[in-house]
């Protein structure tokens, strides 16, 4: 199946976001250890219901060596598909694997601000100073700290 243009398979309606869960773990820090932060987003789909698609945002921030702290911040995203595919068999699974950066910011709109608003509201409660994340999608896949 060819990859479905998002601007297309979704009416122009609002989404509706929910959070389902947010947790902040402190970890142990070790001195004189250089600690490098990892972003990374993840989407999974969820379930068609007749005309509506849900799907799950996850954002994990996290550090390399295993320090400092651990965030997972996860949303639950529902939108109403344009009419034209309500009685399709579209595999959002594999529409998903096919898409690239720009298109993961206009699937979850403004989810991945608000995830950057929550962990930077966790960690300035933590220690007096928010880490802000990036308000844009962050890849599947974290930086090694060789590279």
């Amino acid at each position: 199946m060819e990859k479905i243009e998002l601007t297309k398979l979704f009416k122009d309606s609002a989404m509706q976001t929910q959070m389902r869960r947010a947790t902040f773990d402190r970890l142990s820090i070790k001195p004189s250890t250089n600690y490098r932060g990892r972003t990374q987003d993840e989407v999974f789909f969820q379930k068609q219901d007749g005309s509506t698609v849900e799907y799950e945002v996850v954002r994990r921030m996290d550090f390399e060596p295993e320090g400092v702290f651990e965030i997972t911040v996860v949303y639950n995203i529902r939108r109403q598909l344009a009419d034209e595919y309500v009685n399709q068999d579209v595999d959002f699974r594999e529409q998903l694997k096919k898409l690239e950066v720009q298109d993961f910011n206009y699937l979850c709109g403004n989810v991945f601000s608000l995830m950057s608003l929550t962990i930077s509201e966790l960690t300035q409660a933590s220690n007096g100073v928010p880490m802000v994340s990036p308000p844009v999608y962050c890849g599947v896949a974290a930086k090694s700290a060789n590279e």
